[in-house]
């Protein structure tokens, strides 16, 4: 299980429950019950879609149960891991799922073999519990390595604007250069998306600016 930042895991010191992602992780109100307000007071990169993810039985709330399955730390934590590498599915595809040409364009050189160990359920598309489970974050980081992108957008992006600009891009990528930056910016607003960033064009220019 990957260790929480600070702010969680300080948070789960003082919970009852021996899992770090525990009620008392999140639960304010002490119903033993985690609402999606409580989960982005902790969390606020934590998406309405993901929170439906994990609410199983539907009642708008997560159970103990629902916190500790599979994939939920993950989600919970997105964002907030010292790797900065997770990678939300709104944020790829922009909706509640992806599909393999979408992943595939997040993660250049990603194989239909390793979308189908991902898309555990066979449906042809993934959702948040299938991307943030462990044998899919070490497919997909594999490729992210392995394409010369060793942090994240959210790891560029120091002003929370979730955007990267010019000066954001060249802390991390030094030999990056304004003309670049317009050959990414693909929609002419003068700042990096997420989908930008990952573009193959992207990928392989700032693998080299590293």
């Amino acid at each position: 299980m990957k260790t929480l930042s600070l702010a969680l895991a300080t948070t789960a010191l003082a919970a009852t429950a021996a899992s770090a992602m525990s009620i008392g992780t999140f639960d304010q109100n002490g119903d033993r019950f985690v609402s999606y307000a409580e989960v982005t007071a902790v969390n606020p990169l934590v998406g309405r879609q993901e929170f439906r993810d994990l609410d199983v039985n539907r009642d708008n709330r997560l159970s103990s149960v629902e916190l500790n399955a599979p994939g939920a730390e993950a989600i919970l934590d997105r964002g907030m891991n010292a790797s900065g590498t997770v990678r939300s599915v709104s944020d790829i595809s922009g909706g509640s799922f992806v599909s393999e040409a979408q992943l595939t364009a997040a993660y250049p050189g990603l194989k239909s073999h390793e979308f189908d160990i991902i898309d555990t359920n066979n449906d042809g598309r993934v959702n948040s519990t299938e991307i943030y489970a462990a044998d899919a974050q070490d497919i997909l980081n594999q490729h992210e390595g392995g394409n010369g992108i060793l942090v994240s957008l959210d790891a560029v992006d120091t002003d929370g604007s979730g955007f990267a600009s010019l000066a954001e891009l060249q802390r991390v990528y030094p030999g990056t250069t304004a003309n670049d930056l317009r050959v990414f910016d693909q929609n002419r607003d003068g700042r990096i998306s997420f989908n930008e960033f990952y573009a193959p064009i992207a990928v392989e220019t700032l693998g080299k600016n590293k």
